[in-house]
C-alpha cells in the first residue's frame, strides 16, 4: 500500500477512529524515541565535549589588552565613525 492510499484509507475512517489511530501512533513514536535516547545521549554527549573542547580552544579571543570601553569612548567612536563614513 502507498503513502496516498494509505492516508485515503485513514480519511475514510470516522472521527474517533482516525482519533484512536493518530493517539495510537504518537504513542508508537514517543515510545521508539525515549527506547532509542540511550544512543542519542552517547552523540550530545560526545558533541558536548566537542563543544566544550572547541570553547577552550577559543578562550580569551575577545580579551582585550586593556579595559573594555566605557558607554561614552564607544559613543564617541561611532560618531566619529560615522562622520568619517558620511563626509
Amino acid at each position: 500500500m502507498t503513502h496516498e492510499e494509505l492516508i485515503q484509507e485513514i480519511n475514510q475512517l470516522p472521527r474517533d477512529k482516525r482519533k484512536a489511530l493518530g493517539e495510537a501512533i504518537l504513542r508508537n513514536v514517543k515510545e521508539e524515541q525515549l527506547a532509542g535516547d540511550s544512543g542519542d545521549r552517547e552523540q550530545s554527549e560526545v558533541s558536548r565535549e566537542e563543544k566544550i573542547a572547541a570553547f577552550h580552544r577559543l578562550r580569551g579571543m575577545l580579551k582585550t589588552d586593556g579595559p573594555p570601553p566605557t558607554d561614552e569612548k564607544v559613543k564617541d567612536d561611532y560618531i566619529n565613525y560615522l562622520a568619517e563614513k558620511y563626509s
